[in-house]
């Protein structure tokens, strides 16, 4: 699979385009394969709503967003705001 860089996404609303690093430098920082990041991306989530594999996948969309802000604002620049993601992870009771 090519890696994309996740600035290119463009079907992804909530990816910032200040974001320097590919799928593949994410899924590295995160110790989860490139189809991993590329499904979070895509927002595209397992099926099942008490599955474990859709928790891991809501806590992996956090630890992604988390990633790229930390790099844009490594670039000094400002996240731009995400399309699902409203404040932080800790906001959210299922999530801890």
């Amino acid at each position: 699979m090519k890696s994309k860089d996740a600035s290119q996404l463009k079907s992804c609303k909530h990816i910032s385009r200040a974001s320097t690093l590919s799928v593949q430098m994410i899924a590295e920082k995160l110790n989860v394969t490139t189809e991993d990041v590329e499904k979070v991306l895509a927002m595209t989530a397992p099926l099942g709503i008490f599955s474990h594999q859709l928790q891991r996948f809501i806590h992996l969309v956090w630890d992604v967003r988390d990633v790229m802000n930390n790099n844009i604002k490594g670039n000094g620049q400002t996240p731009e705001p995400y399309t699902y993601l409203k404040g932080e992870k800790e906001d959210y009771w299922f999530l801890r």
